[in-house]
Parts: C-alpha cells; sequence; structure tokens
C-alpha cells in the first residue's frame, strides 16, 4: 500500500439537518489529532437511508456557512448537493480522490455505520479510494464476525494517527468522549414546543428561529 506525507484530508459527512454541536466536537476533535489537516463538513442532498431532510438545500448550507465563519479552520464540502441522484459515498470518493492525488483521505464513520458497511453501495471499493477512521464511545464494540470484521482485521492500524501516513486502504479506530446529541432529537424537541438550546450553537437556533424551521412557532418555546 503506498504511503503519503501530504496534506491530510477529512471527510464528515451528514445531512446537518441542523448541524449541532455533537458534529463540531467531532470535527474539532479531528483537528486535535491531525493539526494540519482540513476537515471538510460534507451534508448529503439526497441519503439514500434516510427521509428527507427538513430543511432545504440552501437553508442547510446558509446553516454551515454561518459556523465555518467562526471556524475557519472547518471547510464545506457542498459537491453531493450538487447531485441530483443519490448520495452514495463511494463516488463522492471517486472524485476527492481524482482531485488530491495521493495524499492522505479519511472518512469519518461511527460504530453502528461502520458495522452495517457491507450493506453500503459498491462498500468493498471505499478502501481502494480512503482510509476509515471510525468514531465510537469508549464502551463501543466493533463488529466481531463477518465481512466487515475480517476488513478491519485486515487493515487496521494501531493508532489513528498512523491513517496520516497512508493514501488510503487502512482503518482506524478512535474512542471518543462523544456529546450524546442528534439532529433528531432537536428536530423532535422543537416540534414539541420545547427549546433545544444548548444542544447547537445559538447562531443556529436563531437562524432556525427566523425561518420558522422544524415546526418551531413564533412564540417562545418552553424552556427559553
Amino acid at each position: 500500500m503506498s504511503t503519503s506525507c501530504g496534506m491530510v484530508h477529512i471527510i464528515l459527512g451528514g445531512t446537518f439537518d441542523p448541524v449541532h454541536l455533537g458534529h463540531l466536537r467531532m470535527a474539532q476533535e479531528m483537528l486535535n489529532r491531525f493539526p494540519e489537516a482540513q476537515v471538510s463538513l460534507m451534508p448529503a442532498a439526497y441519503p439514500p437511508h434516510r427521509p428527507t431532510p427538513g430543511a432545504t438545500t440552501e437553508q442547510r448550507i446558509e446553516m454551515l456557512d454561518l459556523i465555518l465563519r467562526a471556524s475557519p479552520s472547518f471547510h464545506l464540502d457542498s459537491r453531493e448537493l450538487e447531485r441530483e441522484e443519490a448520495s452514495y459515498s463511494v463516488v463522492t470518493l471517486r472524485n476527492i480522490r481524482l482531485e488530491i492525488g495521493d495524499n492522505p483521505l479519511i472518512f469519518l464513520m461511527g460504530t453502528d455505520a461502520f458495522a452495517k458497511l457491507d450493506s453500503w453501495y459498491h462498500w468493498q471499493e471505499l478502501l481502494e479510494l480512503s482510509n476509515i477512521l471510525v468514531v465510537g464511545r469508549p464502551s463501543s464494540e466493533l463488529p466481531q464476525q463477518g465481512p466487515v470484521a475480517e476488513l478491519y482485521q485486515a487493515h487496521k492500524v494501531s493508532k489513528p494517527e498512523d491513517l496520516a501516513h497512508y493514501s488510503c486502504g487502512r482503518i482506524g479506530f478512535c474512542e471518543m468522549p462523544q456529546l450524546d446529541i442528534s439532529s433528531t432529537y432537536i428536530r423532535e424537541q422543537i416540534k414539541s414546543g420545547f427549546s433545544p438550546r444548548f444542544l447547537l450553537p445559538d447562531v443556529i437556533l436563531d437562524y432556525i428561529q427566523q425561518h420558522g424551521l422544524y415546526g418551531y412557532q413564533t412564540h417562545s418555546p418552553k424552556g427559553n
């Protein structure tokens, strides 16, 4: 497997519907581990395994732009929003690989998503294009048997930072104290009339209020 010492590119994908502190803390953790990396937030347009986002494409971009103004170390990669078809990760990684050459590419994944990797579109091609960094809580368990477990055992590195030395083809596991926050929970809180304050940046909550997203009513929610 080829090695590389070029710029590390890290991809944090998601619907960001809305972006919250859990997303941003994970992005910051990546910068802590890979200080010279480019960490890109990549919103999905039509995720094949999830419902249609509650905010429009333009609104999700505007919310991410608000974050990037305050956090210039992060980048927005909106290529998946420019497609009309479903957002398959392997297609995105093919495009990125053509752009960055042999520089290290790291695709972030939660343990739950990684455990179901063999259900992804052209999943066996992912490691030909990128490294994978599985991010989980200290109590998280990686697959112990089956094709995904075999893939991990065959390609794992001893510590996450080792991924910076490989263009692609390696898998790392990173234990990280994660904030137990989800966009789904935030949307449910808003729909129920409760405030999601302190689950997401104030600037994002202000945007949601101004645009009446996720069923937000013009009156103040309970707890504001």
